[in-house]
C-alpha cells in the first residue's frame, strides 16, 4: 500500500465509519462489497495481495468477505476463530489477510496463536484464522486502528504454517 493509498482510505474510513456495523465496544466493521465509493486503490490493493499470495484459484470467503475493521480508544478485538468450511470432504480454511492502513498511537497489535505480531503502517499480514486464536490489543489513544481484511477458503493441504 502506497502513502496516497493510505490517505484516500482514511479519509474515507474516518467520513464512513458511523455507518458500519458495531460489534463491539469501540469496534466496528463493515463488508467492503455494500459501499458504491469505496476507493478504487482498495480493490488495487486486494490485486496485488491476491497476485503476491498466489490466491486466484480461492473462493472468496463467504461470511465475512472483504471487509474493513475500524477500532477507536478503548476498542479492542475479543479471542477467537472464525468459521471453517468445506467443499467435497475437503477441509477449507478461513484465510484472512490483513492490510493495515493506520495503526493507533499504541495498542492495537494482532496476536495470532498467541504471538503478538508487530506490524507497521501499510503492510499486511495471514492470519489463519479458522486455525488460529487471534485479537488483537486494546487501542489507546486518538487515532483509530483501521484494517482492510480480505477474506479466502484455502483448502487445508495447500496451507503452509
Amino acid at each position: 500500500m502506497t502513502r496516497d493509498e493510505q490517505m484516500e482510505i482514511v479519509e474515507w474510513a474516518n467520513k464512513n465509519y458511523v455507518n458500519f456495523k458495531i460489534n463491539g465496544p469501540g469496534r466496528q466493521y463493515e463488508c467492503l462489497d455494500i459501499f458504491d465509493d469505496i476507493p478504487d486503490c482498495v480493490w488495487k490493493i486486494k490485486e496485488r495481495v491476491i497476485e503476491k499470495e498466489s490466491l486466484g484459484e480461492y473462493r472468496q470467503e463467504p461470511k465475512f468477505r472483504d471487509y474493513i475493521g475500524y477500532i477507536i480508544n478503548g476498542g479492542q478485538i475479543h479471542p477467537h476463530k472464525d468459521p471453517n468450511d468445506n467443499d467435497d470432504d475437503i477441509l477449507l480454511i478461513h484465510t484472512r489477510f490483513n492490510v493495515f492502513v493506520q495503526l493507533p498511537l499504541r495498542g492495537g497489535m494482532p496476536i495470532y496463536g498467541n504471538k503478538k505480531i508487530g506490524v507497521k503502517e501499510l503492510e499486511y499480514i495471514r492470519c489463519l484464522s479458522g486455525l488460529e486464536t487471534h485479537y488483537c490489543q486494546k487501542v489507546e489513544g486518538e487515532k483509530a486502528r483501521i484494517i482492510l481484511s480480505f477474506g479466502f477458503l484455502i483448502p487445508r493441504n495447500n496451507i503452509i504454517l
